[in-house]
């Protein structure tokens, strides 16, 4: 039997410089060389969007406008969306920026950035820091803009017995079930990424989760987390065997509604 070609990478979580942690080689057209040396069909950028006391809200606009200008001098592979990361903030909270939401293609969406100051952190003990988890990612899934829930069960909460794999054993999985068909219904993808796939001892238990979403017809959202250039090419060595194990089809790789190739250029 012969085997089928791995599908090419793709990452709709990749970071440039305009957010606080991307690292200075990370400049947009640099990052889109290194994703056509690396062979990606698709490589998605969204930077954070925090609250505006962080994040400079109309710069960041700005910037995306820019990005998108600049976008329309590249090659045709490979394609290029931008959109942005929000906040989850604490249980019913988003952090919210009308103008950049306006200038976004597509909105990932982190439900446990526990270790920045202004999302609250969960308290007590694992179970109490799963069901944390489920309130923030009922928020997202909430949120009129989500289209992708980025690394569930990260492992932001630096405790003893709250790994990722501990979360995701101690949360109620019924309401977690409800909340994955939910997110379904709302054609809501779910990321995968290397926080999980290259932590098997902290984060291997997640298949779990990915292949109960796979089974109710969810979306999976690859993305490289990617904050330098080395880590968008380590997510494209790591790609094809995330593929295999998942029987990923090009059918189950959500896309955004936005094509990037038709867009014309910012004003």
């Amino acid at each position: 039997m012969t085997q089928q070609p791995a599908a090419p990478p793709v990452s709709y979580h990749t970071h440039t410089e305009l957010s606080h942690c991307g690292q200075p080689d990370m400049i947009f057209e640099a990052a889109v060389a290194v994703a056509a040396e690396e062979r990606y069909s698709t490589v998605g950028f969204s930077d954070h969007i925090h609250p505006p006391q962080i994040t400079d809200q109309p710069a960041h606009a700005a910037r995306l406008r820019q990005y998108k200008r600049r976008r329309q001098d590249m090659g045709p592979t490979p394609e290029v969306f931008i959109g942005g990361e929000f906040d989850v903030l604490a249980p019913g909270l988003m952090v919210e920026s009308e103008e950049i939401v306006a200038e976004c293609e597509y909105f990932i969406v982190a439900p446990n950035h526990y270790h920045v100051h202004w999302v609250q952190t969960p308290e007590g003990d694992v179970a109490s820091v799963a069901a944390h988890e489920l309130d923030t990612m009922e928020t997202a899934i909430n949120w009129t803009h989500t289209d992708v829930i980025v690394h569930p069960f990260a492992d932001y909460v630096k405790r003893p017995g709250c790994t990722p794999n501990d979360q995701y054993r101690s949360c109620d999985k019924s309401r977690l079930r409800e909340l994955l068909c939910r997110a379904v219904e709302r054609r809501i993808a779910l990321e995968i990424q290397p926080r999980y796939w290259c932590q098997p001892e902290r984060a291997g238990e997640l298949s779990e989760l990915f292949d109960s979403w796979l089974a109710l017809g969810g979306l999976i959202a690859p993305g490289s987390d990617a904050h330098t250039l080395e880590s968008l090419r380590h997510w494209a060595r790591c790609y094809d065997a995330m593929v295999q194990r998942f029987c990923l089809t090009p059918d189950l790789i959500w896309r955004p509604q936005a094509v990037a190739s038709s867009a014309g250029p910012s004003t």
